[in-house]
Parts: structure tokens; C-alpha cells; sequence
């Protein structure tokens, strides 16, 4: 079994199969029997996050390149038989052999630098354009939101730091440090109200099945939401539902590295972020109409992390 055989299937059961390792590597059938100049054109008139495709290769193999995706990665898609393969490697021209062995590392000790991290975010974010055309849709762009601040092309920011109090209480602040959110939280930590200019927005409530806990989202006392997370060692994933929607939160544990997902499309990032306030988490919002929901994502990635970091 080779390596890209060993990922997790992604996708729904009427789209061709695909495979992502989470780990900047994945894969998709190839059941239109594309090419390598048919990918380059078709994805040329793609737009995505990252950057737009040129013809290149890899110690003589012919790929499809996005390059200077970071400052350490460019990224690769090529057919391989009946797949797209496609993952990032060094910008130096570092082998895919030996971007495969770096993957293995990051799996081995569970951290990502944060440039891992991007170029991770944009083969999974390719992956998922790939899955389309090979399923038929027509793609003129991927699903990641359009940036909150359209005047700017940048994510909204917000910045949530735990205080040293008895309870679970956390005050969100934009850049000039200004409080935007306050979240209060029982004595138990089952139980989070996320509060602006003094009334309550959203509440989580926490719930242990088994080892795995569950959260529920609750608006004007509706339920609206419902996650759990799953079973993982180094790349904890929390899925469910936002108001009859797929909702998904992958990350990296020990980077503290998450990309939220509404309906297939990635409405926003959380990660840390030591320019403003030690132990302070960055919330960037790619879509303004979710603001709230992302504010409650961050406490539910905060929460997972405390949790497994206590075991």
C-alpha cells in the first residue's frame, strides 16, 4: 500500500473519491481521466487562495505547480495513474520523498509551524476544487468565504485570552484591545454563555459521551447546533451541524491550528498568536455573517485542547 492509499476518504458518496492525509498530502480519482494540461487549464481558471498554476516539474516529472504558496512551500498536482496526487513540497526543490518524511514528522510529534500549517490548508483547499471537476460541477473558485473586510481583502481579527479568575471567563478584543465579546462559563466548564454589549448571543453547552465530548449550540433557547469530536491523536476534528449545515473544525493539537468549515466552505481560521498577549488566540472571520458562531468555535477549539492536554 503506498502512501497516498493511506488517507482518509473525504467527500460524499456522489463524488469521486478522495483522500487526505491532513498532512499536506491527498489525493483524488481520476475518473474523467484528466490530464496534466487539462488540470493546468481547467485550474487556471480557478481562483483560490493561494496563488494560480503553472506547468513545472519534479526531478523530471511533469506537475502542475502553485509556487511560493509560504515562504517554505510551492504546491504540486499531477496525475498518477488512476489519482491527481497532490501536496506541497520545499520551494528549494526539495523531493516529494523527502516532503513525504517531513509529513511523517509532523504526524510524529503532533506540531505544525504555522507556514506547515497554510500549506496544509491549501492542499486540502485544492483537493476539495479537484473533487468538483472531477464530479463535473463547473468551479469558479473555491470554497473558502470571501474576506470579512472587502475594503482591506484581509480576515476580520479578534483576540481571546483566558483570564486567571475561579471561572471559565473570556473576554474577546479586536486590535486596539477594545472587548467586542465576554464569554462567561460555570464553575463545571460544561457550560459556555457568549455575551455582547451584555446579552447573551450564543450558548455551548458540554456533554462527555464516553471519552469523546459532545457540544451543543443553543440561540434564543433553539438548538441550533450539534458537535462532537472525534477520536484522534494528533489532529483533533469536531463535526456536526450549524442550522441544517455541515459544520467541521480540523486543526493541529499542539499548534493550536484550526480551519472551520460551514457547508464545505471555510468560513474562518484560529490560531495562536504571540504579538499581542501571551496564551492569546487569534480568531480570523472570513465571513461576517458568522461572526458570532466563529467566536463560539474558538471556546469549543480552546476547550478541546485544554482537554486533551490534561489527560
Amino acid at each position: 500500500m503506498g502512501f497516498f492509499d493511506k488517507f482518509k476518504s473525504s467527500g460524499s458518496s456522489t463524488e469521486p473519491k478522495a483522500k487526505s492525509s491532513g498532512m499536506g498530502f491527498a489525493s483524488v480519482a481520476n475518473v474523467k481521466q484528466f490530464t496534466n494540461e487539462d488540470l493546468l487549464e481547467k485550474l487556471s481558471g480557478i481562483t483560490v487562495s493561494f496563488g494560480t498554476p503553472i506547468m513545472g516539474d519534479i526531478n523530471g516529472t511533469q506537475s502542475v505547480m502553485y509556487k511560493k504558496v509560504t515562504e517554505e512551500h510551492d504546491i504540486f498536482v499531477r496525475v498518477d495513474k488512476d489519482k491527481i496526487i497532490m501536496g506541497k513540497i520545499g520551494t528549494d526543490g526539495v523531493s516529494a520523498a523527502s516532503s513525504a518524511f517531513s509529513a511523517g514528522l509532523d504526524m510524529m510529534f503532533g506540531g505544525k509551524s504555522k507556514d506547515t500549517a497554510t500549506a496544509d490548508r491549501a492542499v486540502d483547499e485544492l483537493m476539495r476544487v479537484v473533487q468538483k471537476l472531477e464530479s463535473g460541477e463547473e468551479v469558479s473558485r473555491s470554497a473558502v468565504a470571501e474576506p470579512a473586510n472587502t475594503a482591506t481583502g484581509e480576515a476580520e481579527a479578534l483576540f481571546m485570552k483566558q483570564k486567571l479568575t475561579i471561572a471559565n471567563k473570556f473576554d474577546i478584543f479586536d486590535q486596539s484591545e477594545a472587548t467586542v465579546y465576554h464569554v462567561e462559563g460555570g464553575l463545571t466548564g460544561l457550560g459556555f454563555s457568549v455575551q455582547r454589549n451584555g446579552e447573551e448571543v450564543l450558548k455551548i453547552n458540554k456533554k462527555m459521551v464516553a471519552v469523546m465530548p459532545s457540544y451543543t449550540i443553543v440561540k434564543d433557547k433553539v438548538e441550533i447546533g450539534k458537535l462532537k469530536k472525534k477520536m484522534k491523536f494528533t489532529a483533533p476534528e469536531v463535526t456536526g451541524t450549524i442550522n441544517g449545515q455541515e459544520l467541521t473544525i480540523r486543526g493541529d493539537l499542539l499548534g493550536y491550528d484550526f480551519d472551520i468549515q460551514v457547508g464545505g466552505t471555510t468560513i474562518g481560521h484560529i490560531d495562536k498568536d504571540m504579538a499581542h498577549w501571551t496564551d492569546c488566540f487569534r480568531i480570523q472571520i472570513l465571513d461576517s455573517s458568522q461572526r458570532d458562531l466563529m467566536v463560539a468555535m474558538a471556546i469549543i477549539c480552546d476547550n478541546v485542547v485544554d482537554q486533551d492536554n490534561n489527560r
